[in-house]
């Protein structure tokens, strides 16, 4: 009988626990902040007070922890198809729903935010079944146009929040922006001159620094701090369920463009961790899993999953593969998610140290997007894929009312979210693209217009 590994760099391998745990937990801090930031927004855009914002945070950890365990040990279906990829990834409460998510949690609340989740939860499943047959829209021109149009759509929220939060009486303080800005140089000075931990979790440090620069200069309010439970899980359907069909259809388009996010974590894992490319059928079971999960995490008020990119990417850098590495930071995300203590420590952080990171996370996600278009070349039909997408995702968000004489259904699919207008203008432009016209013997396309 062959005695199981314990190589760091086998996805089957399990290393000592000596050696295991640091690996995991630099996983953990990787996202940790990152993963509570959409309940932490949609929270402040709904008007939650911090007892319920606590319930979102329990949340959006529980799942994160639980999602990233079903990814890497997955849960057979039939053939061909499991729940979960087995990739090494890790998973958390992707930041692809937050401008949408905001957007209807303070026009609808929650309840239709919830409701509608499990609607296009159920929709993105069913499509996961049939995801290569759909694989070829997702181009490196299309995936990096909407990670783009996601990261320019997050800005304006970013920086309400270094100024202070919306609705805060000390929203526009020149204090908000100083300790903000000072996050954000921290973060750029740790990942140019940082080493090891420190510049892996450059976004965790820096926030720390924040929040204690905070403390020193009394911006931090402690006051609304009512739940020191050590250990407690949230309760289904607390924020009841509501639908709308629009949200509905702008949900589902966002999980549909969430595939593409998946196919770029997963495609960076395998090839850079584990040496080869990733398959339909890893890809579509990750789908599956992913939207099993959110599905039932909306229940329990937890926004969707996706797939961390800074997590992927370690793997691909230190091609540290082991499931069991990575098993232990989701675990430690549940542990994280079960404890009120700490997500009401979390929702302490000052809405500027959140702005501070975010400036610089969103910035960063905006440029990958555009990398991974540069990866296809800054050709014409590359360039106008993202020129008129961008264009479009932006432009309908920040002027909704040039849409104020169309459907109501229109003006939320288009002006809520820069992905949902962006996505749907470059998947049509690569679709026309990819038309064939016939051609003639001499290897020209026919003109069919051209007089008889």
């Amino acid at each position: 009988m062959k005695a199981k590994s314990t190589s760091k760099f086998e996805l089957d391998g399990m290393p000592p626990l000596k050696e295991a745990i640091p690996l995991g937990l630099q996983h953990l801090m990787a996202m940790v902040i990152g993963s509570c930031l959409p309940a932490i927004l949609i929270a402040n855009a709904a008007g939650l007070n911090h007892k319920m914002s606590t319930l979102l945070i329990q949340a959006a950890l529980i799942f994160a922890g639980l999602s990233t365990l079903l990814q890497l040990y997955p849960i057979p279906l039939f053939k061909g198809f499991k729940l979960g990829g087995g990739i090494p990834v890790i998973m958390g409460a992707t930041a692809m729903f937050i401008g949408a998510g905001v957007s209807v949690a303070g026009k609808y609340g929650l309840p239709v935010l919830f409701g509608s989740q499990i609607i296009a939860g159920i929709v993105i499943i069913i499509i996961g079944f049939g995801l290569k047959k759909i694989r070829f829209i997702f181009t490196p021109a299309v995936s990096g146009t909407i990670v783009a149009c996601m990261g320019l759509g997050l800005f304006p929220i970013a920086i309400k929040n270094l100024a202070g939060g919306m609705g805060n009486e000390t929203f526009g303080n020149q204090i908000n922006f100083i300790v903000g800005i000072s996050v954000s140089l921290m973060i750029l000075g740790l990942n140019k001159y940082g080493k090891g931990l420190f510049k892996d979790a450059s976004i965790l440090v820096s926030i720390i620094f924040g929040y204690i620069l905070s403390l020193i200069l009394g911006i931090v309010n402690f006051s609304s701090i009512q739940e020191f439970t050590l250990v407690a899980l949230p309760k289904p359907l607390i924020f009841g369920l509501d639908i709308r069909l629009e949200v509905v259809v702008m949900f589902s388009i966002i999980y549909l463009v969430e595939i593409a996010d998946i196919m770029g974590a997963c495609t960076l894992s395998a090839v850079g961790g584990l040496n080869r490319q990733v398959t339909d059928e890893e890809l579509s079971s990750a789908v599956l899993g992913n939207g099993v999960l959110s599905t039932i995490g909306a229940l329990f008020s937890a926004t969707p999953m996706g797939m961390f990119g800074q997590n992927s990417a370690i793997v691909s850098n230190t091609k540290i593969v082991s499931k069991f590495v990575l098993a232990i930071g989701g675990i430690g995300l549940f542990l994280a998610g079960i404890s009120p203590l700490l997500a009401n420590l979390i929702r302490t952080i000052p809405p500027c140290v959140v702005g501070g990171a975010t400036l610089v996370i969103f910035s960063t996600l905006t440029t990958s997007g555009l990398r991974l278009v540069s990866m296809d070349g800054f050709n014409q039909e590359n360039s106008m894929i993202l020129g008129l997408s961008m264009a479009s995702g932006i432009g309908f968000m920040v002027a909704p009312q040039v849409l104020e004489r169309f459907p109501k259904f229109v003006e939320t699919l288009l002006a809520d979210s820069s992905v949902v207008s962006g996505a749907m203008v470059a998947i049509i432009i690569q679709a026309l693209y990819m038309v064939k016209f016939p051609k003639n013997k001499n290897g020209k396309v026919e003109d069919k217009n051209k007089s008889l």
